[in-house]
């Protein structure tokens, strides 16, 4: 299953954007309302629940500077990624999008793709509009 945020432009640089989501504290003011739990784990993991969904475990799992980081699953019976992508548009802009890609069974996949398709889109349009 593979799902995606829309893509949105950021009016920063894709360095600026990496390297502020490099630090793992800055996913929690990414997260939606309903977030009960955040705590950074290390430098590469960290945790989170939503209200009412189980917790997740992620961890840095790649990066290439300046267009990818990626995150997947620390623990648990379930592999899936959680990946950033950036695309320089200008000197000064950006655009984002956030992917989820897991190998779910068709009726997992049904069960969470609304909640993952809201967080993701919910990360994306935050990201826009926070002022780091």
């Amino acid at each position: 299953m593979k799902l995606e945020s829309k893509p949105t432009s950021v009016a920063q640089t894709s360095q600026f954007i990496f390297e502020k989501m490099e630090n793992l504290a800055n996913f929690e003011v990414l997260m939606p309302d309903n977030l009960q739990k955040f705590v950074v784990l290390d430098e590469k993991s960290f945790v989170f629940a939503l209200k009412g969904m189980p917790e997740i475990h992620l961890e840095k799992k790649e990066s290439t500077p300046y267009s990818r980081l990626v995150y997947g699953a620390k623990e648990g019976k379930i592999p899936f990624g959680l990946i950033l992508l950036l695309q320089s548009i200008s000197e000064k802009e950006v655009e984002i999008q956030f992917v989820f890609e897991s190998n779910l069974n068709p009726m997992m996949a049904m069960m969470v793709k609304a909640p993952v398709s809201k967080l993701i889109e919910t990360m994306a349009e935050k990201l826009k509009n926070i002022p780091f």
